[in-house]
């Protein structure tokens, strides 16, 4: 509507197109589930995995007399009952917003994790009391390869058809989901050849590190090319050069697999470690190609925690390759069991689980409520885990095996390790609990520390 005054039409009325409001998420979809999923995964770390690593680690209670199911029960939980689920709940949220398809199903998003992580908590309960529940050895395997399967299936099935030379990034978390029923067949393949609930140590050692290569390795990859170039304001990887890197981790593991010799293949020990220098010096060009160091540069410039953590963890990757080089090199050492589990736990608690804490800044938020809540705590949770680790490394890089007081490291570091992942449940579970209570219309503070 308008009136004239002195000839000039003056508007009274003005017409603002107005923005539809964000539709909520439908209950039945249960956005919660990634948080609900990634504390439950959190807390069987907590509980579980990191009690049995410090009583291994003492030769204490039932782990003196049982040590080696210990040790495999340990490695067990926290891979496969934790860093599992908690990955494969956030690829579920994850891989519908890249592709633009609609969500997975509650039943999914819910029954794959769990799969997971129950069959982990199975199988270590049985290796440490056979007597009781020794035949749900196999079964409890049988059910993560079931899992790990299922998961693979949903990925390919959501992935969009791209031409590989132009966008080849939506290739690696497909990938990564055939490597963990890759490293789930080996696992059930082992558990098959256990004798006193033992699995030999070829199988183990090929189950371990397909899975830390190829599914932790190629997820990792796959959600940085996408996501760290906004969220860190870095330069976007070349598709030529994403294929080279792709190809590079794929066939550094299956030139590696291949050399360990599982079943009936033949071990080649110069092959291995022309896999891991592969391996190590793909990882160093990943690096170097994204870039993901750049931020540390700018501590003193302004912005979210998120860009220091994620470059602060990515450290363990660059220290854990350098290693792997130096024993890879043909006048690199024979290295002990103690010395392998070191330089592993390089990768695992000095980088993977570290940079899981350091995204949980970002998709907690982005996935969840808006905010973190208690984010001081998962900050928190990432300090205690860095500290942690060189703990945990120290006492057996250098030595065959660890003294009275390494061992008494070794077990600090669990301490740590268990104050952090039990900080890291308690927002997880505080997310989901807000997400939840955000759907029956009730307010919710958005400051992300009031209760």
């Amino acid at each position: 509507m308008t009136v004239r005054r002195a000839g000039i039409p003056v508007p009274l009325i003005v017409r603002v197109p107005v923005a539809a409001p964000r539709p909520a998420p439908a209950p039945d979809q249960r956005p919660w589930l990634f948080a609900a999923s990634m504390a439950a995964a959190a807390l069987v770390a907590t509980v579980a995995g990191v009690v049995l690593g410090m009583l291994a680690a003492l030769e204490a209670s039932f782990a003196g007399e049982r040590w080696t199911q210990a040790v495999q029960a340990h490695g067990r939980l926290q891979l496969f009952g934790f860093a599992a689920p908690f990955v494969v709940a956030l690829a579920l949220e994850f891989l519908p917003r890249l592709n633009q398809q609609p969500a997975y199903s509650a039943r999914v998003r819910a029954g794959v994790p769990l799969l997971l992580a129950l069959s982990a908590i199975l199988v270590a309960v049985s290796q440490l009391w056979p007597g009781v529940s020794g035949f749900l050895l196999v079964p409890a395997g049988a059910i993560f390869a079931a899992g790990a399967v299922i998961f693979a299936a949903l990925t390919w099935a959501r992935t969009r058809h791209t031409r590989l030379r132009l966008d080849p990034q939506p290739l690696f978390l497909p990938t990564a989901a055939v490597w963990l029923a890759v490293a789930a067949g080996l696992s059930l393949w082992g558990l098959t050849e256990a004798g006193e609930s033992v699995v030999p140590l070829v199988y183990s050692t090929a189950a371990v590190e397909t899975f830390l290569r190829g599914f932790v390795m190629l997820s990792i990859a796959g959600v940085a090319l996408r996501a760290f170039p906004g969220h860190l304001g870095l330069r976007p990887v070349a598709p030529q050069r994403q294929v080279l890197l792709f190809a590079a981790l794929n066939a550094s593991l299956v030139l590696w697999l291949l050399s360990l010799g599982p079943g009936a293949l033949p071990g080649l020990r110069a092959g291995v470690r022309l896999a891991d220098a592969a391996y190590a010096g793909t990882l160093l060009a990943f690096t170097a190609s994204l870039g993901v160091l750049n931020p540390l540069r700018e501590l003193r410039a302004p912005g979210p925690r998120y860009r220091v953590l994620v470059p602060a963890a990515w450290l363990g990757v660059v220290l854990y390759a350098v290693l792997l080089l130096g024993v890879a090199l043909p006048a690199g050492p024979d290295l002990s069991l103690y010395q392998e589990g070191a330089i592993r736990h390089v990768f695992m608690l000095g980088f993977m689980v570290p940079l899981m804490v350091a995204m949980a800044h970002i998709v907690l938020a982005r996935f969840g409520v808006g905010f973190v809540p208690w984010q001081n705590a998962l900050t928190g949770a990432f300090v205690l885990l860095t500290a942690a680790w060189p703990l945990r490394v120290a006492p057996t890089l250098f030595t065959a095996s660890p003294s009275d007081a390494g061992r008494w490291m070794m077990a600090t570091a669990g301490v740590l390790v268990m104050s952090g992942l039990a900080l890291v449940a308690a927002v997880c579970a505080r997310t989901a609990w807000l997400s939840a209570r955000q759907l029956r219309a009730a307010p919710v503070c958005a400051c992300g520390e009031c209760s």
